[in-house]
């Protein structure tokens, strides 16, 4: 189909001239649109109107807003441009774009039409945009701004121009386990920064780490992470329990509200198989199959399905994805110990396990008993 004209600029213009809706509908929508206004309504958009209506969905509304700032020739959010759109998740869409003022190229997530007309979820979107934003490390996506224009609501973060690990295990399957230890243990360094903040992300996947072409690793899609304070453990109430069924921990499948960052290290845990295995932890051909396996089932040890695993990788592996939250590793604190000893060639104590420690009896530590040893003799006797 040729392009439309340049002068098919109006929101109604741009959805017939895409082939989403009729020109009769529209001016159905407009008629209504002037009708509310006429009598003190407050006023909605044509496309709210068409959306209620189920002529358009909220991603073709969205579709349409994004074609009409590109034809009118600027961003529709003031001292952005729109370049092109670049990933498309539950929450929204994200589109490279140029920020005029500071002559650079940025990231900006747009949410989704069926969030933004949920009053609280926005004001929820302001306030926890703007804690990412606040937040400074290497491997993190840096929040830039945050804001409403037009109706659309944005997030602004630093762009990276390189592919995500989701984009890595699709081309070509496990990824060396070198170098999945570096881009896990980068990205342990992140969510420990993170849970200093009191950040859960809630959405760990290998399509949420981005890799620069200097192969840094950096964490994304922090921006509808969930803020946690010590007076109110679960102030977000996002839609659902958030997660993507092949790496969601079993206490978001559950739907639990009061998720820590134990919930992260499961996600993390599953993402960390799926690059040292090439498959995800649970196979299934619909979301409510894997999330049921991840309540119900074992994995399969990574070792098992990719012998070329160590034996080291594969206990962290599975102490990450322990079913009871109690089991995980307590911290990314202390995840990165085990894996920093990994990664220089060492080997843990008891993999996946922390080394004994001293025991305390009534306050005065008491070390471990020593081995056993067996006289020469004894062991004869115990050969015979």
């Amino acid at each position: 189909m040729p392009p439309p004209p340049p002068t098919a600029l109006t929101f109604g213009e741009i959805a017939v001239a895409l082939g989403l809706t009729t020109r009769e509908r529209v001016a159905e929508a407009l008629l209504t649109q002037e009708q509310s206004t006429s009598t003190g309504a407050t006023p909605r958009t044509v496309g709210e109107i068409l959306v209620e209506r189920g002529v358009l969905t909220a991603n073709q509304v969205q579709q349409v807003l994004v074609e009409q700032a590109r034809r009118v020739g600027k961003s529709q959010i003031a001292g952005y441009r729109l370049l092109e759109k670049i990933g498309q998740g539950a929450m929204g869409a994200v589109f490279k774009a140029k920020q005029m003022s500071m002559d650079r190229i940025v990231a900006v997530k747009i949410l989704a039409p069926k969030f933004a007309q949920n009053s609280k979820f926005v004001e929820q979107f302001f306030a926890e945009a703007r804690s990412v934003a606040r937040l400074n490390h290497p491997n993190i996506i840096q929040g830039i701004d945050v804001g409403e224009a037009n109706g659309l609501y944005y997030f602004v973060m630093e762009y990276v121009d390189g592919p995500t690990v989701g984009d890595l295990l699709r081309r070509g399957g496990a990824l060396d386990q070198k170098r999945a230890l570096q881009i896990i243990l980068q990205i342990v360094c992140a969510l420990n920064y993170a849970q200093k903040y009191g950040l859960v992300h809630r959405d760990i996947k290998p399509d949420n780490i981005m890799l620069t072409r200097a192969g840094l690793a950096k964490l994304c899609d922090l921006g509808l992470a969930k803020l946690v304070t010590r007076n109110a453990p679960s102030r977000t109430d996002f839609s659902g329990s958030l997660g993507t069924p092949s790496y969601i921990s079993p206490e978001q499948a559950r739907g639990e509200q009061n998720v820590d960052t134990r919930s992260d290290l499961y996600s993390l845990g599953a993402s960390f198989y799926h690059m040292v295995v090439g498959d995800v932890p649970f196979p299934a051909d619909s979301a409510a199959v894997a999330i049921a396996k991840h309540l119900t089932e074992e994995p399969i040890p990574p070792r098992e399905r990719n012998g070329l695993v160590s034996e080291g990788v594969n206990m962290v592996v599975l102490r990450l994805m322990r079913k009871k939250r109690e089991d995980r590793y307590p911290s990314p604190g202390e995840l990165l110990k085990d894996l920093e000893v990994l990664s220089a060639g060492g080997r843990l104590a008891s993999p996946g396990v922390p080394a004994p420690a001293e025991e305390i009896v009534e306050g005065i530590p008491v070390a471990p008993p020593p081995p056993l040893r067996v006289r020469r003799s004894a062991r004869r006797r115990l050969r015979r």
